[in-house]
């Protein structure tokens, strides 16, 4: 034979004020609490996606705007043969190499494939005077 026991449900007793008080209190000081952690997140995101925008332009233009040989020369309002173009062209692309700058190449009609270089590099490569 089973005996079965049966316990009386226990009724909680309803909160007093200053205990409902010290919940709300408990659950806000929680809020507060997920809510600071969420801002400083949000402030270490806008904060590495800043870097990242940084470094992008840093890697899109390390030295300012890029041009081919003759269009820096076209711009300087420089005549530049052939040769002389191919001559500065492999400097630039020799400069770029030991400052670890990639060169782009970009096709040109006249030319086929031609590097993209720095501004400030065809500026130094320019500056030399010499062919």
């Amino acid at each position: 034979m089973k005996v079965m026991i049966f316990q009386e449900p226990v009724q909680e007793q309803p909160m007093t004020q200053v205990q409902l008080l010290a919940a709300l209190a408990q659950q806000l000081a929680e809020q507060e609490q997920h809510l600071l952690q969420q801002q400083q997140q949000q402030t270490q995101i806008l904060a590495r996606l800043k870097a990242v925008e940084v470094e992008q332009d840093r890697v899109n233009t390390p030295c300012g705007h890029k041009y081919s040989v003759v269009g820096f020369a076209n711009l300087q309002g420089l005549e530049i043969s052939v040769k002389e173009a191919g001559t500065k062209g492999r400097k630039a692309s020799a400069l770029c190499r030991n400052l670890g700058i990639e060169i782009e190449r970009i096709h040109d009609p006249r030319f086929g494939k031609v590097g993209l270089y720095p501004e400030s590099v065809l500026i130094e490569v320019f500056s030399t005077g010499q062919s």
